[in-house]
């Protein structure tokens, strides 16, 4: 792992990157201020890149004192990572790396538990324990999907040897109350209407970085997509007909597929506004400052500080407004549009079929039906 980790990036204390248009670099910045050292690579080689990138954490851990202990949880937590990160990218096993971006976070939280301890000595008491605790301090659901990373970490051990049982094996999850939350449509209006107006405050990065954040979250609703399709969407995806969308989640074996959602004049102003905002080149419609693909840490600090603006503006002007998130987006428009008679709902959601529609997805309150006569 990356040691004791105090930045959203990931990095290692004192370990600063550098994007350049032709370069990219890596340096470990001394309390004195100079540098300790400094790897650079081509920014076209995304190999080179990845290559000094793990240089960098590995030599910043050991200055930072953040050496891992062979034969602990938090070494097989970095074997298991290295497993996933060098698996071929056609192997059904590998993680998408999102999932894995968002493992690297949930493996910081199991590392401060189980990081110590040697992976036969974990036993279900500790699991339930864990989840016990996590779900006291208010994160039942959380907890459930840092010891799902844990228990395939853990199998993961098991396939090379170094146990003989899995201890997640047949353990209980907290139980947990799904999402009701359905947005009004006057609420994302109102989001995209305060991140273009942070415009006239002066603060011309922050201003385009939330109207980039609010515009994805109006494109998540206009093409039905989940949080990850979207903040991953590439430039390549947009089409002459419409925008080619990766359908993220299938079973393992299944094929990969997708979606083209034609194109409506609102998609069409949306995604070409997104584009033109993007300061440096990019693969993607909806990227960082850097080009990059938004982390989630990143994302969630951005919208959480427009969120704040959207309350405040509501409560000025006496409108209902609740916060919510990108993932909300994909109900909402399942809803207004099982409102509106769409009987191809599981063409625009990508589903096999409609039962994770209706039970999921459509959150109608009232359903509206015709008489029997």
């Amino acid at each position: 792992m990356t040691g004791h980790l105090s930045r959203p990036d990931g990095l290692p204390r004192r370990l600063y990157p550098n994007y350049g248009k032709h370069k990219v670099s890596f340096g470990y910045k001394l309390p004195s201020g100079k540098w300790a050292f400094r790897l650079s690579a081509p920014a076209h080689n995304k190999d080179a890149i990845a290559d000094i990138l793990k240089q960098a954490v590995t030599r910043a851990d050991a200055l930072n004192g953040d050496t891992i202990e062979p034969g602990t949880i938090e070494a097989l937590i970095e074997q298991y990572f290295d497993w996933q990160e060098n698996m071929p990218a056609t192997d059904e096993r590998r993680k998408a790396l999102s999932t894995l971006a968002e493992n690297r976070v949930e493996a910081k939280r199991l590392i401060k538990v189980f990081g110590k301890m040697s992976p036969k000595s974990i036993k279900p008491k500790h699991v339930y324990g864990y989840l016990d605790k996590r779900a006291q301090l208010g994160a039942p659901a959380k907890a459930n999907k840092e010891i799902a990373l844990l228990s395939a970490v853990l199998e993961y051990g098991r396939r090379r040897g170094q146990i003989e049982v899995n201890p997640c094996r047949g353990i209980e999850y907290n139980p947990t109350r799904p999402r009701t939350r359905y947005v009004e449509p006057h609420e994302i209006a109102l989001a995209v209407e305060v991140a273009r107006s942070r415009k006239s405050v002066g603060d011309k990065h922050a201003s385009s970085t939330y109207l980039i954040l609010a515009l994805c979250v109006q494109t998540a609703y206009l093409t039905v997509s989940r949080p990850t399709e979207m903040r991953e969407l590439r430039q390549q995806a947009i089409g002459a007909d419409g925008i080619t969308v990766p359908i993220g989640k299938r079973k393992a074996g299944e094929q990969a597929r997708s979606k083209l959602v034609m194109w409506s004049p609102e998609l069409r102003a949306v995604v070409d506004e997104a584009i033109a905002l993007q300061r440096t080149t990019s693969l993607y419609v909806f990227g960082n400052t850097t080009g990059q693909v938004y982390t989630r840490s990143g994302w969630n600090t951005g919208w959480s500080r427009l969120m704040d603006y959207c309350e405040i503006e509501a409560k000025a002007r006496g409108m209902t407004f609740e916060r919510f998130s990108l993932r909300d987006m994909r109900p909402a428009a399942v809803t207004d549009r099982k409102e509106a008679g769409d009987e191809q709902i599981i063409d625009a959601t990508g589903h096999a079929d409609g039962r994770m529609v209706n039970q999921v997805y459509d959150r109608r309150r009232q359903r509206k039906v015709r008489a029997t006569r």
